[in-house]
C-alpha cells in the first residue's frame, strides 16, 4: 500500500517572516510533509533582495523540498516581464512558470501568469501553449488519482471572495484576475480528480466558503474541488460594497492536504492561535465530502 502524501500549503508570504516561520514551525512539529507548496506572493515587490531575504529564511527553517508559484506581488517591480520571469525563475529553481511534478505518485501541476503588468485589465495571462500544455496533462491522468494544480489566483466563483453577492463577496475585485478564465475552467471543469488550490484574496479559512466544488456547463457533473489556501500575510474579508477590507485582527492560515489513495483529507490551519479550524475529507472525483470532527469553526476570527 502506498503510504499518504502530505503536502503543507501556504500562500501570500509578502515579506511577512515572523508569520513564516510561526507557519513552518506548526508543520516541523507535526513531521516534515512530502512537499511544501508556496501557491504565490512570495515577495512583497519582485525585487532580488526580497527573494533572497526569503530563501535565507526558509534556509534557516526545516521544510519540505518546495514548489513555488508565482504571484502577482512577485511582477510589482517596476520592471520588465522577463526579468520579474528570470528571477523568480532563478531564485525558486523551478524549471518553468508552469510545470508538472510527481510527489509521492501525486501529480502536482504549478499554473503561473506570464504577464504581471496588468495592463490588459486581468492579472493572469496564460497563453494559448499553457493551457493546451494543462489540457494535455490533465488528459493524461488516470481517472480516480488526485491531481494538485495550484495558482495563486482565485477563478470565479470558486472561493471566499470570488462569488457575485455586493455585500457578502468582492465582486469588484476577483471575477475578472485570469484573461482565460473561461478557457481555463472549461479544462478544469472536465476533470473532477482536480483539486484547485488558490490564494490572493487572503480572505479566512473560518469562512464557510473556503473550499467548493465547481461545476462548468459541458464539464463532468462533479465539478472540481477548489480550496482557499488562507494566506502567511493579514487578511482581507468584504466591506459590504463589493471590495474588501483588512481585518481588525492579524492572521497567519494554510493547509495541511493528506493523500492517501483516492481519499483527500484538507485541515484548515489557524498558525497564529495553533488551531485546526476545520477538517473536510471526499473521496477524489466525488461531489461529496464530510465535515470531520476536531475543528474550531465557532471562532469569531477572522469573518
Amino acid at each position: 500500500m502506498t503510504a499518504p502524501v502530505r503536502f503543507d500549503v501556504i500562500s501570500d508570504i509578502q515579506g511577512d517572516f515572523h508569520d513564516l516561520d510561526a507557519a513552518l514551525a506548526w508543520f516541523a512539529e507535526r513531521g516534515i510533509g512530502d512537499a511544501l507548496l508556496v501557491v504565490g506572493d512570495l515577495t512583497p515587490n519582485g525585487h532580488a533582495d526580497e527573494y533572497q531575504a526569503l530563501f535565507d529564511r526558509l534556509a534557516a527553517s526545516p521544510h519540505a523540498p518546495a514548489l513555488f508559484a508565482v504571484g502577482n506581488h512577485d511582477y510589482y517591480n517596476h520592471e520588465s516581464n522577463d526579468v520579474s520571469i528570470a528571477r523568480f525563475l532563478e531564485f525558486t529553481g523551478m524549471p518553468a512558470m508552469y510545470s508538472a511534478h510527481e510527489v509521492g505518485g501525486v501529480t502536482v501541476i504549478r499554473l503561473g501568469t506570464l504577464d504581471g503588468s496588468e495592463r490588459s485589465g486581468h492579472c493572469v495571462i496564460l497563453g494559448d501553449e499553457q493551457l493546451a500544455w494543462l489540457a494535455e496533462t490533465l488528459d493524461a491522468q488516470p481517472i480516480g488519482k488526485p491531481v494538485l494544480v495550484m495558482s495563486h489566483h482565485a477563478l470565479p466563483r470558486t472561493v471566499s471572495g470570488s462569488y457575485d453577492d455586493p455585500i457578502t463577496q468582492a465582486p469588484k475585485l476577483y471575477l475578472a484576475d485570469y484573461a482565460e478564465s473561461d478557457r481555463l475552467l472549461d479544462i478544469l471543469g472536465s476533470h473532477p480528480d482536480v483539486m484547485f488550490l488558490s490564494g490572493h484574496t487572503h480572505w479566512s479559512l473560518y469562512r464557510s466558503d473556503w473550499f467548493a466544488r465547481r461545476t462548468v456547463g459541458g464539464g463532468h457533473v462533479n465539478g472540481f474541488a477548489c480550496v482557499n489556501t488562507g494566506a502567511v500575510q493579514r487578511g482581507f474579508g468584504p466591506n459590504g460594497a463589493g471590495g474588501e477590507q483588512p481585518l481588525e485582527l492579524e492572521e497567519n492560515q494554510g493547509l495541511s492536504v493528506v493523500v492517501d489513495g483516492s481519499t483527500i483529507r484538507i485541515q484548515a490551519l489557524d498558525f497564529r492561535r495553533g488551531k485546526v479550524i476545520r477538517t473536510v475529507e471526499f473521496r477524489s472525483g466525488s461531489a461529496d465530502f464530510v465535515e470531520l470532527a476536531g475543528g474550531d469553526v465557532e471562532d469569531e476570527a477572522a469573518q
